[in-house]
């Protein structure tokens, strides 16, 4: 269950989603998994779906969740590298990775505009020059991102902050969160962040207007506009 900071509740995705194997995978993310190559981590992996399906291919797979239940079931399910780790303190060995996946809404892991311009510079400075990441997001726009309306859209324009701010704190069974700040992005609003970063957007994957998107993005000089 999601609770949104002013009450809202609105019930999350489940098993069908988190637990699905390669073939129910929406065609954008089973096109994006394609690009990753390397040494891989899979930052926010939840129970290891895509860490799994890498590790299957023979791709050296890291998967790192700050929950540590979720490490405990990816660990369980068989992925061999699952470790309970926050993008802050894996930003120190971000260099070793050749592939960084945020799947699954997870390009919204910074949580506000100036920290994902701030740590995708960072990542540029310390990565390869083929480093890849591959970001998924839903567009705050499409109706289906969670806790998102029209209204709280407004209220985030009114305060000053992107339309897909949200702070929130997950709720399953007597286990609650604390609370932290995600972001939903279009991917207008992706490219334009990215200005300046080292990164642009090579390959944009979607299932329509509705639904998630990746986009592989790739190093390149900070004065690409993506």
């Amino acid at each position: 269950m999601h609770e949104r900071r002013d009450g809202l509740l609105e019930e999350g995705a489940g098993p069908d989603l988190y637990l699905a194997p390669f073939g129910d995978w929406p065609p954008a993310e089973q096109a994006a998994a394609g690009s990753a190559r390397g040494r891989v981590l899979d930052l926010g992996c939840g129970a290891g779906r895509l860490a799994l399906h890498l590790q299957h291919t023979g791709l050296d797979v890291v998967g790192a969740d700050a929950s540590p239940l979720a490490a405990a079931v990816a660990r369980r399910r068989g992925l061999r590298q699952a470790r309970v780790a926050t993008w802050q303190e894996l930003s120190a060995e971000i260099g070793s990775f050749d592939t960084v996946a945020l799947f699954g809404n997870n390009a919204g892991i910074f949580g506000t505009p100036a920290r994902l311009q701030a740590v995708l510079a960072r990542w540029a400075r310390r990565m390869g020059p083929d480093a890849t990441v591959l970001a998924e997001s839903t567009s705050p726009y499409a109706g289906t991102a969670p806790l998102l309306d029209a209204a709280h859209r407004r209220a985030n324009r009114a305060a000053g902050r992107m339309p897909g701010q949200l702070r929130l704190r997950y709720r399953y069974g007597g286990h609650v969160s604390p609370w932290f700040d995600w972001l939903f992005l279009s991917p207008a609003e992706l490219r334009r962040l990215l200005r300046g970063t080292g990164w642009g957007v090579e390959t944009l994957l979607d299932d329509g207007p509705t639904q998630p998107f990746v986009a592989v993005l790739r190093r390149r000089p900070a004065s690409g506009s993506g």
